[in-house]
C-alpha cells in the first residue's frame, strides 16, 4: 500500500494529470476544425499501466527472494484450496492439483448478510464511480482508492468460492473468511473515508441546478446518518463486551489470575523472577480459550502441551499432541516413579506446576512421585512448584 501510494503521488502522475487536462482542453479547442482522430489511450494512461506493470514485479520478485529462506524449512498445515458447491463429477474425483472437492461443502453468504457486511462501504463506492465518471478533474489518488476497492472486492469474493482447507470439519472456510475480509474491511474503510470528502469537493454547488442540489443535500444528510450509525458500534460493541466499562483493571493482563488464581498468581511471579532460560515446566493441558496453559503463557517458558486445538491446527495434524494430552494424565496421575521419571526425560521437564486447574483436570493427583524425583521450591495455599533433581 505505502509503495502505491508513493508511487501514484509521484511527481511523474501529477504532471501526467495535468498533461491530461491541458490535452483535453486543445483537443475541445480543435473538435470543430479538425476531424483528426485522437488516440484511444493516452501517454499517461500508458505510464501508469508500465509503471503498475513494473511496481507488480518488483512486488513479486521481493517476495520470494525474501521469503524463500523461510518457506525452505516451513511445513504448511494447509492440505489445499477447496472449492465451494463443486458439481458431483468432481466430487467423484475428490481432488485436481491442489484443488480439494469435498461433497456437502457448500456454505455460501447470504446476500442480506453480504449487504449488511458491506452495503455501506459499497454505497459510497457507487456514488464515487458516478461523480469520477461524470467529472473531468480526476487527481491518481482516484486510481489507487479505486485499486483498493478492487482488491477488497476480490478478497470479499474469494471466500464465497474458494476455503484454504485446514483442520476444522464443521467451520471448514472460517478461516480463509476472516483473515481475508478483515483486511478488505481495513482498505474499504479507508477508501470510505476518502470517497466522502472527494465526492463533497468534486460538489459544484454555485452551477447545480436545483434539482441537484437537492440531489447534493441529500447525499450530505444520508452520508451524516449512516456515518452516525457506523460511529455507534465501537461505543455499543465495546460497552456489550467489557460490560458497561464496569470491569476495567487496568493494563495488567495477568490481573484476572490475581483475582480467580491468588496462589498462582504469585507463583507465576515468583517463576518470572527466578527462573533463568527456557528450562520445560509441566502444567495442565485444557481446550482453546480457557484458562489452562497460564503458566506458559505468562512465563514463557515451554510446557508438554499447551491449548490442544491450536497446537493440533498449527502442525496440521493430531498425531504431535494427541499422545502428549495421555503422557501428561500419566505424569499427574500415575503412583509409578519409573513411569514418571521416565516422560520428564524424555521431555526434559524441570519443573511441574500444581495447582487448583491441575486438581480439577486430574481428580486421581498423585505427588508422591514427583516427591520422590524433585522438591519444593515454591508454595502457596494449594499451588505448589516442584525442582526436578
Amino acid at each position: 500500500v505505502l509503495f502505491y501510494v508513493h508511487t501514484l503521488s509521484s511527481d511523474l502522475y501529477k504532471k501526467a494529470f495535468a498533461k491530461e487536462d491541458k490535452d483535453a482542453v486543445e483537443v475541445i479547442k480543435s473538435s470543430s476544425a479538425s476531424k483528426k482522430r485522437q488516440p484511444i489511450i493516452s501517454e499517461w494512461q500508458i505510464a501508469v499501466v508500465r509503471d503498475f506493470m513494473l511496481s507488480m514485479v518488483i512486488v513479486l520478485a521481493s517476495f520470494f527472494v525474501f521469503a524463500t529462506p523461510y518457506n525452505l524449512n516451513f511445513d504448511p498445515f494447509v492440505s489445499g484450496i477447496g472449492v465451494l458447491c463443486a458439481p458431483d463429477f468432481f466430487t467423484n474425483l475428490e481432488k485436481f492439483g491442489p484443488f480439494l472437492f469435498e461433497a456437502d461443502h457448500c456454505q455460501r453468504s447470504y446476500p442480506w448478510q453480504l449487504f449488511i457486511l458491506y452495503g455501506f462501504f459499497y454505497f459510497f463506492v457507487i456514488i464515487f464511480t458516478v461523480a469520477i465518471l461524470r467529472t473531468k478533474k480526476q487527481i491518481p489518488t482516484d486510481i489507487f482508492v479505486f485499486l483498493l476497492i478492487m482488491l477488497s472486492t476480490f478478497l470479499i469474493i474469494v471466500p464465497e468460492f474458494f476455503y484454504v482447507k485446514d483442520i476444522y470439519p464443521a467451520h471448514y472456510r472460517a478461516n480463509t473468511m476472516f483473515k481475508l475480509v478483515f483486511q478488505a474491511f481495513i482498505m474499504l474503510g479507508i477508501s470510505t473515508g476518502y470517497i466522502i470528502v472527494r465526492t463533497l469537493v468534486l460538489m459544484e454547488w454555485a452551477n447545480y441546478t436545483l434539482l441537484k442540489k437537492f440531489s447534493a443535500i441529500l447525499f450530505v444528510i444520508v452520508t451524516t446518518l449512516l456515518v452516525c450509525l457506523v460511529m455507534a458500534y465501537p461505543y455499543v460493541a465495546m460497552n456489550a463486551y467489557y460490560g458497561g466499562f464496569k470491569t476495567y483493571k487496568g493494563l495488567n493482563g495477568i490481573t484476572y489470575l490475581q483475582e480467580q488464581y491468588p496462589a498462582d498468581y504469585e507463583a507465576i511471579d515468583w517463576l518470572n523472577d527466578n527462573v533463568k532460560g527456557q528450562p520445560v515446566i509441566l502444567e495442565s493441558q485444557g481446550d482453546s480459550y480457557t484458562d489452562y496453559g497460564r503458566v506458559s503463557t505468562n512465563t514463557g517458558l515451554p510446557t508438554v502441551l499447551g491449548w490442544t486445538v491450536h497446537e493440533w491446527l498449527w502442525r496440521g495434524s493430531y498425531d504431535i499432541p494427541a499422545p502428549r494430552i495421555e503422557e501428561i494424565k500419566n505424569l499427574y496421575e500415575t503412583t509409578d516413579v519409573k513411569v514418571a521419571a521416565d516422560l520428564i526425560e524424555k521431555y526434559k521437564i524441570e519443573y511441574v506446576f500444581i495447582g487448583n486447574l491441575e486438581y480439577q483436570k486430574h481428580p486421581n493427583l498423585d505427588e508422591s512421585k514427583f516427591k520422590a524425583l524433585g522438591e519444593v521450591i515454591f508454595q502457596k495455599d494449594n499451588t505448589k512448584i516442584y525442582k526436578i533433581k
